[in-house]
């Protein structure tokens, strides 16, 4: 399913997220590549926090 929606950008994201882009990606291509990266990231962060603790329980 596709929608259309408007999201406001500066100019200067607008030309990066283009450079990102080329001539054979679209955006939404390319927001969904960033959106996963950005939660391996997350998780990725999350599991350092947590062996950072270094409190675990036995099972």
């Amino acid at each position: 399913m596709t929608t259309t929606e408007f999201i406001p950008v500066s100019q200067k994201t607008y030309e990066e997220i283009s450079d990102l882009k080329g001539p054979n990606r679209t955006f939404d291509e390319i927001i969904a590549n960033l959106v996963e990266q950005a939660k391996k990231q997350q998780l990725e962060n999350d599991v350092e926090a947590i062996l950072a603790r270094n409190r675990f329980v036995e099972i």
